[in-house]
């Protein structure tokens, strides 16, 4: 069964207009956010040294990722050559979500978006100091996910980030914050995962805090049975355990009726299963729920070959093109609907 976008493993990271042809922010434009974006440099129990990300939040706060100075006995903020310890810190360990707090920060903070408003296919842009770089790295994509989480919507996307990015921006073409690049899936066509600004926007209203000690671990480092249902998924997807992955995904559908990655997950483990008119239901219930939903109709198109239904499968290139050309090419040379391009 072909699968798109549907494998993960989760990595730590320290170290309507067509919005598919949206313009890509100018290099002047792009390097003007990035000033609102820091090196965080730690020092560990064992003096070993490590460097993450730090988004400008506020004036003098700097979020990033609680793993990034999770136990550390030294922190501090690089920017344009000058270092900058903080004074204290607010934690969400539970969320995986920090905030240094200074005296002096000379830095601007980003203006919040909001993550309801993102859109699947919706085009943004990643900023990090990915594989440990001297400036912050851009790296553009777009939304694949928007997941139900607590109070928040975790964010999928294709803008690629390395070791080093942990606590990056995610921005929207209007340069507005948001997310926090965070951790990522396996694999050439990997997925990557930003945390919702909302989380941040509650954590400024928390007291300060003196000490990196960590006193609880993120949600996607638990235990397996007690990990979010979209990371429950993972290994009898990868194993392609599909009697398991039924089980597990109709229990999330059951939980979150209207999330549609429990329905594309479902309908994975439906296809799996040679049922093809549930899947093609269930497929058709995410599309539903997220029209632009291009690992659905992608999906919908390997049932269509399957069933040597030509005309739909040829339509749903169609459908494809107009969301996202470049995976509507994917998707036609994957089906046999076009020549591979030669080499």
């Amino acid at each position: 069964m072909g699968q798109k976008n549907c494998h993960l493993l989760f990595v730590s990271l320290l170290f309507l207009a067509n919005i598919s042809y949206a313009q890509a922010p100018k290099p002047e434009f792009v390097l003007a956010l990035s000033h609102s974006v820091a090196k965080v440099h730690i020092e560990d129990k064992n003096g070993q040294h490590g460097v993450g990300s730090g988004v400008v939040v506020a004036p003098n706060h700097v979020a990033t990722n609680c793993h990034v100075i999770a136990n550390a006995r030294g922190v501090a903020v690089n920017k344009l050559g000058n270092s900058y310890a903080p004074i204290a810190l607010k934690a969400d360990w539970h969320h995986d979500l920090c905030i240094l707090k200074f005296d002096d920060l000379p830095l601007i903070p980003f203006e919040f978006g909001e993550t309801a408003k993102l859109q699947y296919e919706q085009h943004i842009l990643a900023l990090g100091f990915s594989g440990n770089s001297p400036r912050p790295v851009e790296s553009f994509g777009t939304v694949k996910a928007l997941i139900p989480l607590d109070d928040g919507l975790l964010i999928r996307t294709t803008a690629g980030f390395k070791m080093g990015a942990s606590g990056g921006a995610l921005l929207d073409y209007e340069g507005k914050l948001v997310g926090f690049t965070t951790f990522k899936s396996p694999g050439r066509h990997g997925n990557y995962y930003s945390l919702p600004v909302e989380w941040v926007k509650k954590l400024l209203e928390q007291p300060d805090i003196s000490l990196t000690t960590q006193t609880e671990r993120p949600f996607w480092d638990v235990a397996e049975k007690d990990r979010p249902f979209f990371m429950q998924v993972v290994q009898p997807m990868q194993t392609e355990a599909w009697a398991t992955l039924e089980i597990i995904s109709k229990a999330w559908v059951n939980v979150e009726k209207d999330n549609p990655e429990a329905w594309l997950s479902l309908g994975m483990a439906q296809e799996g299963l040679l049922d093809l008119e549930k899947a093609k239901n269930s497929f058709n219930k995410v599309l539903a729920l997220a029209p632009k939903h291009s690992s659905a109709f992608y999906q919908l198109g390997v049932i269509a070959i399957a069933q040597s239904d030509m005309g739909e499968a040829h339509k749903i290139g169609k459908d494809l093109a107009a969301i996202d050309p470049d995976f509507a090419e994917d998707y036609n040379i994957d089906l046999g609907l076009i020549p591979k391009p030669a080499p």
